[in-house]
This record gives C-alpha cells, structure tokens and sequence, in this order.
C-alpha cells in the first residue's frame, strides 16, 4: 500500500474519490471551466463558447467532472444548467490538506526521533 493510500485510508477518505477529483482538476480546459462555472450555473454551448472548444468536447469535460462531483446539473426543459459543487469541492480539498498535514507532522516526529537518536549515541561514545 502506498504512502498516499494509508494516508487516505488512515483519514478516512476514499482514495477511488481523489483520483477522480484530481484528474478533473488536472486538465487545463477543465479548470477554464471551472473558471467560468464560479460565475454561477451555465449551459454546455455558453460553456463550450466560453472555453473555446466543441460542445461534444464540453460535455465530455462535464462529464468527468459530474463523475468527479465537482459539477452538478439541473434540467429546465430542453435546457441543462451546470454549475460547481462548491462545497463538495472545499471539503475534499480541506480534508485532503489535513490528510498531509497529519503526515507531515508524523515525518516531522519521526526525524525529530533520529536526530534525537543520533544525538544519544553520539554522547555514549
């Protein structure tokens, strides 16, 4: 199990979620689209006109990022608005850092440690 993966586990966290979110926050046309969403909810063709790229590529970009639950979306009639999940978005951001922040502080105590063991045997001799 990797470092990053005890740490998820360890918090609590699944670790299939932050894949899924970091991916979506990865990509260049996917952050001009969050961008452009922190406006308030949009269509796909005010997004894709938005952004510069096609409305098939638009919605494959929202599509990862409904997967991702970082994008939302309501139906009125035939029109579809997205928006961001603002919440869902500062609270795996906010549960990620504490996540690192718990093992830095470990790394932190662990060198501490060492150090402490080296200065001790240092004195023995």
């Amino acid at each position: 199990m990797t470092d990053l993966k005890q740490l998820l586990v360890a918090c609590g966290l699944d670790e299939k979620k932050y894949s899924r979110l970091f991916k979506a926050f990865g990509d260049p046309t996917r952050q001009k689209i969050m961008i452009f969403l922190s406006t308030g909810e949009k269509t796909v063709n005010e997004i894709a006109k938005a952004v510069g790229v096609s409305q098939p590529t638009t919605s494959r970009h929202l599509a990862i990022m409904r997967d991702a639950g970082i994008v939302v979306d309501r139906r009125d009639g035939q029109r579809i608005y997205h928006r961001l999940e603002k919440v869902f978005i500062k609270n795996c951001c906010v549960g990620f850092c504490d996540c690192l922040e718990v093992k830095f502080v470990r790394l932190d105590e662990k060198k501490a440690e060492k150090k402490a063991e080296k200065n001790a045997a240092k004195k023995k001799k």
